[in-house]
């Protein structure tokens, strides 16, 4: 199976074309820039002609073969499209991709494009075959930490430089929008005019378009940022999330933590806890770092708060319900930075 990073796909496309590849993943903005970049590339092979098929309710999946099987009047090599947003072709849609990629067709280039796949998807048998046919490639969303050196790459191809301080503005305002990102970053390329911009400039000129989804509060929360966490908590209010949502997010991490402060006693066991609460290997550190720096029932403590909270979301209590979640992120964050009791926590 032939597997290629999005951002690697390009030089590997140099190189020279496959008869099949399947485009996919979370950031769309990555896919059609690869897809653009793949289809350049095979217009300059001699690939004149293009053609696109929608899987939608209704499609036929014998069109893909149909239009396989045609002989093009006007070019003698094409480009096939298949668009399949949900990444579901069914039983009959897998078994007309794998039929496809059993033996593709010469001077005919296959391209998929899917959305987001789950796991069950990439490894399905059409997937397989699709990718042992030609090339895989997924675009796995920027992760927070890497932003900055994305942003700062992307303003270099556009011939803008930003100093740190403008990256991070750039950074903060347009973090989970990465098509956001990319249209400040070419709008900069315009004002800058082949001049550096400086933080002050960026922050005049970038508008805040950043995105969260609701695990982006507890891992803020778990990282001891405290502007981040009222950050996305107000955001998340303002963009009408369900506050129950927002708060089973928080709660389930308030649990893991109290039941691993429960394990420093006689007889703990540390993963059994862990396993109980499937954590993942990449947060166990963190998490055990956290129940152990925490004053003793520190976690409980903010346990009880969210069953308090739960009470006032439902109705039982007349109290703002996002005001008692951003207090609760911000001392619960609070509680993570220090790895102390602050002397400012509502709890005490």
């Amino acid at each position: 199976m032939a597997e290629a990073r999005i951002e690697e796909l390009p030089k590997r496309v140099a190189r020279g074309l496959d008869p099949v590849y399947l485009l996919a993943g979370e950031e769309p903005l990555l896919i059609e820039e690869a897809l653009d970049g793949l289809r350049a590339q095979a217009r300059a092979a001699g690939f004149a002609e293009r053609e696109v098929l929608h899987v939608e309710t209704g499609f036929s999946w014998s069109r893909l073969g149909e239009v396989a099987d045609n002989l093009s009047l006007f070019s003698e090599r094409r480009i096939i499209e298949l668009r399949m947003p949900n990444g579901k072709p069914g039983r009959e849609g897998a078994s007309a991709l794998r039929d496809y990629a059993s033996a593709p067709p010469e001077d005919t280039l296959l391209i998929v494009i899917c959305g987001r796949l789950d796991p069950a998807q990439r490894k399905s048998a059409w997937a397989a075959a699709l990718a042992g046919a030609g090339v895989m490639s997924y675009a796995w969303p920027v992760p927070r930490e890497a932003l900055p050196r994305w942003i700062a790459e992307r303003a270099r191809q556009r011939g803008v430089s930003l100093d740190r301080e403008a990256v991070a503005v750039i950074a903060e305002r347009n973090e989970g929008n990465l098509l956001a990102l990319a249209q400040e970053i070419d709008k900069l390329a315009l004002l800058a005019d082949g001049k550096a911009m400086s933080g002050a400039q960026a922050r005049d000129a970038v508008s805040d378009s950043a995105r969260f989804a609701i695990f982006d509060l507890p891992e803020a929360v778990l990282a001891g940022d405290l502007p981040r966490t009222r950050r996305i908590a107000r955001r998340l209010r303002a963009e009408g999330e369900e506050p129950v949502l927002v708060l089973w997010g928080l709660a389930r991490e308030f649990r893991v933590l109290t039941d691993l402060q429960a394990t420093q006693r006689p007889g703990g066991d540390r993963q059994a806890v862990l396993r109980r609460h499937r954590v993942w290997k990449n947060r166990q550190a963190r998490l055990q770092q956290l129940a152990q720096e925490a004053p003793r029932e520190a976690w409980a403590k903010l346990l009880s708060r969210a069953a308090a909270a739960d009470r006032v979301l439902k109705g039982a209590e007349r109290r703002r319900p996002w005001d008692e979640l951003i207090e609760l992120a911000s001392d619960a964050a609070r509680l993570a930075g220090h790895g102390k009791q602050p002397e400012d926590l509502t709890w005490q």
